[in-house]
């Protein structure tokens, strides 16, 4: 009988060990605070631009619960904005529409940061405004 408690008690480990990274308040606004000079540099070369996204996907996998769907429509949007293809309209079409959708959710997400985190995000959509 012993067995198969052993056998629950492993799998119970591999699944903690394997499991999603903390996704706590503190560590993210610790993570995001480190991250956000580089969330407001300039970019100005192909490699800024994935350097960005890639930053944008690393904080997106300890975002916490509260905010996860609404950083998951940023970091949705900084990757349509990194494949626009200069002049092509309809590329251009998309990256305005989904800014337009994902204003409320990040504006949603910008004062939880702020007021969680006391960090101001840097200005991403703008479309409506304040």
């Amino acid at each position: 009988m012993w067995v198969p408690i052993s056998i629950v008690v492993v799998s119970a480990l591999l699944v903690v060990g394997c499991s999603d990274t903390d996704r706590t308040a503190g560590r993210f606004c610790t993570e995001l605070q480190a991250q956000l000079p580089a969330l407001t540099t300039p970019v100005t070369t192909s490699a800024d631009v994935d350097d960005l996204v890639d930053r944008f996907k690393q904080l997106n996998r300890i975002t916490p619960l509260t905010i996860e769907d609404e950083w998951q429509v940023l970091t949705d949007l900084v990757q349509l904005a990194a494949d626009v293809v200069p002049g092509d309209t309809q590329s251009l079409q998309e990256l305005t529409d989904a800014a337009y959708k994902a204003e409320r959710p990040v504006r949603s997400m910008t004062e939880w940061v702020e007021t969680t985190c006391g960090l101001t995000m840097p200005d991403v959509i703008g479309i409506e405004g304040n």
